[in-house]
């Protein structure tokens, strides 16, 4: 019998497809930095940011030092200013399937949590999502100190929730190895493809897991347990 559902965030729950923020590793030019040496030290760092154990100004600060010796303070500032504001435009909006779909869920007594890797700036908007708030539980790696495929940050959720693994679904879209991290926890792990097939630029449909094309297939799922 499944009692709880566990959702990735970004391409699960919410897209950010019509309005794709800046990638982080093409932020070279923006500080004034050799963008190709910027990215070297970016994704040498980037580990550390989702983790929580380096700011995302930090990492910009650091790096700015490590290639110029300079750190123009005012430019990483503005960096961080526009992740957040550039994250913040998905939670703006709410897929009509998303909702009735949460929704359904909370109305058959599932227990729900979100698990997500991210940065503190690309959730400051959580709780401005109206659907925030019919989640019991939310875990985000940069707070957590911990990240998926790890499979203790499921196991975390589900302690959160009060339930066992093996009563637990999780529903992403793929990302970060995350479905293969859900297994290894002791859940049964599926692929959100809505969004997905939706917007056919954010990749493949294929993958790990039994997809599932809308919240009909995640109804069914839940129903036969």
């Amino acid at each position: 019998m499944i009692r709880a559902v566990l959702f990735d965030l970004f391409e699960t729950l919410i897209t950010e497809s019509q309005a794709p923020p800046t990638r982080a590793s093409l932020l070279g030019e923006t500080l004034g930095l050799n963008g190709e040496a910027f990215r070297a030290e970016w994704k040498a760092r980037r580990p550390r940011v989702v983790l929580g154990q380096l700011s995302f100004g930090e990492a910009l600060t650091e790096i700015s030092k490590a290639l110029t010796g300079f750190v123009d303070a005012s430019a990483v500032q503005r960096a961080c200013d526009q992740r957040t504001r550039e994250k913040a435009i998905a939670f703006s909006e709410i897929d009509d399937d998303v909702a009735a779909l949460i929704g359904e869920l909370r109305g058959m007594g599932l227990g729900l949590a979100v698990v997500s890797n991210c940065f503190a700036e690309d959730v400051r908007a959580w709780s401005t999502w109206p659907l925030a708030r019919q989640f019991q539980y939310s875990i985000f790696s940069y707070a957590a100190g911990v990240a998926k495929p790890d499979p203790a940050i499921y196991l975390r959720a589900t302690r959160g929730l009060g339930v066992e693994p093996e009563t637990t679904v999780f529903i992403g879209d793929g990302g970060d190895d995350e479905l293969v991290g859900a297994e290894q926890a002791g859940l049964r792990a599926f692929r959100a493809l809505w969004f997905l097939r939706r917007w056919g630029h954010l990749g493949s449909s294929n993958g790990h897991g039994v997809g599932l094309a809308d919240r009909q297939d995640v109804l069914t799922l839940v129903a036969a347990g």
